[in-house]
């Protein structure tokens, strides 16, 4: 079956003078596409560079005495649990100043 020759498909009634239309319009949807792709990526970028701005201007550096941290990241989550688990309890908000290890 030939889908030029069948009159219920597209192809069917379209005919060599139409061609030219066709490729135009769907050169310039892709080119639409391809813009708006390339303006996301732009975009998203510049998000990143202002990302890493902020970061070396707000650098918040480790003090001594949670060196921990760093080291042991069994001592992380026990400090997130102990933190949750006293606003759960008091319902109050917690800081977390320091980090001992226990032995």
């Amino acid at each position: 079956m030939n889908i030029f020759a069948n009159d219920y498909g597209y192809l069917g009634t379209l005919d060599s003078s139409k061609i030219g239309e066709v490729l135009l319009i769907s050169v310039i949807a892709i080119a639409i596409v391809f813009t708006i792709l390339a303006l996301i990526i732009t975009i998203c970028g510049a998000f990143s560079k202002g990302i890493e701005i902020v970061d070396k201007k707000t650098k918040i550096l480790p003090r001594e005495e949670n060196a921990l941290l760093e080291k042991d990241q069994d001592a992380v989550v026990a400090s997130l649990v102990a933190t949750i688990e006293f606003n759960k309890e008091f319902k109050k908000d917690a800081r977390l100043v320091s980090i001992k290890r226990e032995d």
